[in-house]
């Protein structure tokens, strides 16, 4: 089965095309080094043509797996990031990346937001419409292990992109 999911995901991760726009980008030099910490926002997400509530009453699991969707958003986004950074569940971090799903597909393909937010409430980074590649027309699993998938590799797209716009 692992097998199976790892040639999966190269297989998704080779379609990978990037249609995600930075329209800010102020970062204060305090920032390199910094720890961000990581939400996710699904108040007003469509997931599989559905609001989250009503999603929820549709997929039983979701509140149980929710928080494990989120955590591979932010473990795919230090895999790219490197060591200078950190992703996590910082409440007392100075910074904040804030990642307001939009869409989540029945295949679990995820399209987003992502702002990078100081403590004051300023708004340092914009990147939007961010995704983990391309839309397969088809994958194996249930919905929730899809999302799982894509979460991983939306938060990568989300690292390489930092990677190459935070300060070094």
């Amino acid at each position: 089965m692992k097998f199976l999911v790892s040639i999966l995901f190269s297989l998704v991760f080779a379609f990978n095309c990037h249609a995600q726009t930075v329209t800010k980008n102020v970062f204060p030099k305090d920032i390199k080094g910094a720890r961000l910490n990581f939400k996710a926002d699904f108040s007003e997400a469509l997931i599989c043509g559905m609001n989250e509530k009503e999603f929820s009453e549709y997929e039983k699991d979701w509140e149980e797996d929710k928080p494990t969707i989120v955590k591979n958003f932010r473990s795919g986004a230090n895999l790219s990031i490197g060591k200078t950074y950190a992703v996590g569940d910082y409440q007392d971090a100075s910074y904040t990346i804030m990642v307001k799903v939009n869409t989540i597909t029945d295949e679990g393909y995820i399209v987003c937001d992502a702002n990078i937010i100081d403590k004051d409430g300023n708004v340092l980074f914009t990147l939007e419409k961010l995704t983990g590649g391309k839309e397969p027309a088809f994958m194996i699993g249930t919905k929730l292990a899809r999302m799982k998938i894509w979460a991983t590799l939306t938060g990568k797209a989300l690292g390489d992109i930092l990677k190459k716009e935070l300060p070094k």
